[in-house]
């Protein structure tokens, strides 16, 4: 069983996914798996979880200069 995430209902299930594949004229061959939501219905992708790349950074905290000379 695979984890998935709803972004109607913003839930987290287990089910047998599918795989979907198409082709993009830009990447080549893509594919992704999907599942239906127990919840609503609604096809779903796979759960990813955020990782520290997608954290927020405090910019206050970086000495920036007051204007573009840097005065």
């Amino acid at each position: 069983m695979d984890k998935f995430y709803c972004s109607k209902c913003k839930k987290i299930f287990e089910a047998e996914g599918k795989k979907k594949e198409w082709q993009d004229p830009i990447y080549g061959h893509c594919w992704k798996r999907t599942a239906k939501c127990p919840v609503c219905g609604t096809e779903s992708d796979e759960y990813r979880p955020t990782g520290p790349s997608t954290k927020k950074s405090n910019l206050k905290d970086y000495p920036f200069p007051k204007c573009a000379c840097g005065g």
